[in-house]
């Protein structure tokens, strides 16, 4: 068969869950509905111009959207719910993703020198993983790992522009920590100054949002201050490892638990253990670099390694059992290009098979699924049908695997219970804190969390929320949260989120219900303060906020507001229940203002007495410099491009 029909092949799998999005079977699994869908369709508003690109006033009291990568506006595959509905759109991504990269796989499994359907094998072994086809439920982490192979193909390539174009693509797919392991990957596998030069054009590449991404982070809530178990919560358990090679070996049960599907076609993990011991620099690098991630994926949830682990990221790497996902990116084509290089005696393909039936036996799996695995990877270690057995092996995961996706007719989902109580007005909701009780209520149906807010689902059908589910949200509206979230301790914080709707699944006293659906109720709470008012001074904890003035008129949109004030003698305060961010400008009659910050999000500017003009604006911190620098490395590539040519 043709080279370029064998990589038709390996994106079949992938291109088969595109076609079932585009015939209305879309992806249901983990956060797809709840928290991509919503964000694809917001971006798909922004880029028809309905929305603003900057600020996203509608969760969290307002955060910066252009500034997180998952808002996919820098990303061209996050463009498609431009042409199709969200939901699909989001399916046909993910599949998407999945051929693109079953095709890079090939690809580099052919550059490390495996041929004919070995790399068909490579391919269809990283999609048929476990934790590969569970990422598709964190949509972000699979569009960052689908570009792995082609920037270590590139990196080994010896091409500048390639490697420089696909470590670019990884941090804009969206998920940052993954890029900078692509990048070390790529600096390993081929350690050069023109990868290195590679990795910091790539960097200059995305500095446009990278710029305001940092920014973000540093004013967010992540960093050594953390608490140790929500930075390597999700990390993989040692008793969990059995699950790498048993299919259906049953998982201690847990709460945060970030991969939930860990089986590996066993062909991949048999030879990718040989692959240690090849004499191909670059198939020992991958192998190496492989399970040096899946180690440390396991590594950073030990108690004492845990704390190196927070010290060494500084507390800003989370889930660190996500490293799985690049982990099985990295073996299975180091594991291709070692099938044949050695061949033990055929003896020892039964050892493996009889182990593998063993441990599924001891280990609680599936026996049948383990009896096929252990003679595919017996039968690809030894035998002289090592690519078909590969391809057999990677194929019979497939069906169980595909089932973690949660196909369903797009359009099915039910409205968010009270959904007319929860948007009338547009109120600010405050959904009662998340919590065990919560989560239980909510895996027991999970349309319930739409209901509670849960994900982006609040930027879908009008609501507007007080929680943001970002990957970080300011350090001052945690400050704000926490405190509102201590129950009647906490009602002067919660007034003054400005919320004036209180979401629950039991009863909140204190607050007049207003409707009651589903086993959701929504509460009224009259004594939230507006969200734009004029005051003498910015109110203490405990201090109502003292009327000094009135609002004439308000206009605006997301990323600017123009106020027209009165403000009493001697002068006050107009005060904004926004997330303050550094990217907010206040001007007072078209004039830089004098900013004020209170306790928790309240913050404002001082404004003369009399009838002034407050506006703001709102501009990504680092926009400018991140944008010339982005400009100076496209134009740098394409001088050497045209140099080339």
């Amino acid at each position: 068969m043709r080279p370029s029909l064998r990589l038709a092949a390996a994106a079949l799998p992938g291109a088969a869950l595109a076609l079932a999005a585009c015939l209305g079977f879309a992806p249901a699994v983990r956060d797809v509905p709840s928290y991509f869908v919503p964000l694809r369709e917001r971006t798909a508003e922004v880029l028809a111009g309905a929305r603003g690109a900057f600020w996203d006033p509608d969760v969290g009291c307002g955060e910066p959207y252009f500034a997180n990568p998952q808002s996919g506006l820098l990303y061209p595959p996050a463009w498609l719910a431009t042409v199709l509905p969200p939901a699909l759109a989001v399916g046909v991504e993910a599949g998407l993703h999945l051929a693109i990269l079953a095709v890079g796989c090939a690809l580099l499994a052919r550059r490390l020198g495996a041929g004919g359907w070995l790399e068909v094998a490579a391919g269809w072994g990283v999609v048929a993983a476990g934790p590969v086809l569970d990422a598709v439920g964190v949509l972000n982490n699979l569009d960052t790992v689908a570009w792995m192979p082609w920037a270590w193909g590139a990196a080994l390539a010896g091409s500048l522009f390639g490697t420089a174009a696909f470590l670019a693509l990884t941090f804009l797919a969206a998920e940052p920590q993954l890029a900078v392991v692509a990048a070390a990957v790529a600096v390993a596998l081929a350690p050069r100054r023109r990868t290195v030069l590679a990795v910091l054009l790539a960097g200059g590449l995305v500095a446009v949002q990278a710029l305001p991404f940092a920014a973000w982070v540093r004013g967010g809530d992540r960093g050594a201050s953390r608490e140790i178990n929500e930075v390597v919560g999700g990390a993989v358990r040692p008793g969990e490892l059995a699950a790498l090679a048993i299919p259906g070996a049953p998982l201690p049960p847990r709460s945060e638990r970030f991969v939930t599907d860990l089986t590996v076609p066993m062909w991949a993990l048999v030879l990718g253990v040989a692959a240690l011991f090849s004499r191909r620099k670059e198939v020992w690098v991958l192998a190496c670099a492989g399970w040096a991630l899946l180690a440390a994926s396991v590594v950073a949830g030990v108690r004492g390694p845990d704390v190196v682990w927070a010290a060494l990221t500084f507390g800003l790497v989370r889930y660190p059992g996500r490293l799985v996902f690049a982990a099985v990116v990295a073996l299975v084509p180091a594991a291709a290009a070692s099938v044949g290089r050695r061949r033990p005696p055929l003896w020892s393909a039964a050892v493996v098979a009889l182990l593998a039936l063993g441990g599924g036996v001891l280990s609680g799996g599936s026996i049948v699924a383990t009896a096929v695995q252990g003679v595919a990877a017996g039968a690809a270690l030894a035998g002289p049908g090592a690519p078909v057995a590969a391809l057999l092996g990677s194929a019979a995961l497939m069906p169980a695997h595909a089932r973690v996706l949660v196909l369903r007719p797009a359009g099915l989902q039910e409205a968010a219970a009270c959904l007319e109580a929860q948007r009338e007005s547009t109120p600010r909701i405050y959904a009662v804190q998340p919590s065990w009780d919560q989560l239980g209520w909510v895996s027991g149906d999970r349309e319930r969390g739409r209901s509670l807010g849960w994900g982006y689902t609040a930027l879908s059908d009008g609501r507007r929320s007080v929680r943001t589910f970002a990957p970080l949200q300011s350090v001052r509206l945690t400050r704000h949260l926490d405190e509102a979230d201590r129950g009647p301790a906490g009602r002067w914080w919660l007034n003054a989120l400005g919320a004036r709707r209180v979401v629950a699944h039991h009863p909140v006293p204190g607050f007049p219900a207003l409707c009651q659906e589903r086993g959701v109720t929504v509460f009224d709470n009259p004594q939230a303060w507006p969200e734009v008012t004029v005051v003498r001074a910015v109110p203490r904890p405990d201090q109502p906020p003292e009327a000094h003035g009135e609002v004439l008129a308000s206009a605006g949109s997301d990323d600017w507001r123009r106020w027209r004030v009165r403000v009493g003698v001697g002068g006050g305060v107009l005060l904004w229940l926004e997330t303050p961010d550094e990217g907010w400008r206040l001007l007072v009659d078209g004039r830089p203002g004098e900013e004020v910050a209170g306790p928790g999000i309240l913050h404002g500017v001082t404004v003369p007495a009399g009838e002034h003009e407050v506006s703001a604006r709102y501009r990504p911190p680092g926009l400018l410099a991140g944008a010339a620098i982005s400009l100076a490395c496209v134009c740098l590539l394409g001088l050497a491009a045209w140099r080339r040519w």
